[in-house]
């Protein structure tokens, strides 16, 4: 049953429904990227850490390359939001939600792809929200950088593929950590406001225990010049 504090949005591009806070923590355009940065042949587990409203367990939920999406939710409240919407949409059988600490979720080595929005911005950084779900989205309180890949690699298969995005200015700390963990980048796509701006945030697969060539992909440009969504976004969105 919806709250009075939710609402249920539909979600077109995969013909589901998602329940939301009216108020408070939404799903941004960050998850809409990294679901269509992902380059999938075939897995049989994949998981997102920190999974907040399911938003990319959805956006991915008729990909037949994936036969099982796990999704961990520290928050409570949004995990039982989270599950709700799975049952909403009689997706059972494809996606589980689980309310844990991802420090304590127990399945080592067992996927062949992760994908992750962490909280990019450390304790000391910017203003933290009085909501206590937006604070630990947004900041280093639940889980740091080091905290993140640590688990990332732990529950990595070996060669898995590990899709995060992330903030820019965090780009060479990110790079030299994973490379720390065994965690080698593939490929990298930076992402920019709009033509000639600085980009704010990027999306990286690295690859556990083998190293490439790393690819630099073309920029994302998420408004054109005139402050509209550019072409691709639109796609993203499935408005074209």
């Amino acid at each position: 049953m919806i709250k009075d504090d939710e609402t249920l949005e539909k979600l077109d591009s995969v013909n589901c429904m998602i329940i939301q806070k009216k108020k408070g923590f939404r799903f941004t355009v960050d998850s809409i990227l990294l679901v269509n940065f992902l380059k999938i042949k075939k897995a049989k587990k994949l998981l997102d850490i920190g999974t907040g409203t399911a938003i990319m367990p959805l956006l991915l939920c008729r990909k037949e390359s994936i036969d099982k999406i796990f999704a961990v939710e520290i928050d409570e409240t949004i995990a039982s939001m989270a599950k709700q919407t799975v049952e909403i949409n009689g997706l059972e059988d494809k996606i589980t939600v689980y309310n844990e600490n991802i420090k304590a979720f127990n399945k080592e080595n067992e996927f062949e792809v992760i994908i992750s929005n962490p909280p990019y911005m450390r304790l000391n950084e910017g203003k933290i929200s009085l909501d206590d779900y937006r604070a630990g989205a947004r900041h280093e309180i639940n889980l740091n950088l080091h905290e993140f890949l640590d688990n990332g690699k732990r529950l990595l298969k070996n060669h898995g593929s590990f899709n995060i995005v992330y903030k820019t200015n965090r780009f060479l700390e990110l790079i030299e950590e994973a490379n720390k963990r065994n965690l080698y980048a593939k490929r990298i796509r930076f992402v920019y406001p709009k033509p000639n701006s600085v980009s704010d945030l990027f999306m990286i697969e690295l690859v556990k225990g083998k190293k490439h060539n790393c690819k630099i992909e073309e920029p994302l440009y998420i408004y054109d010049e005139n402050n509209n969504y550019t072409v691709e976004l639109l796609t993203y969105y499935g408005i074209t």
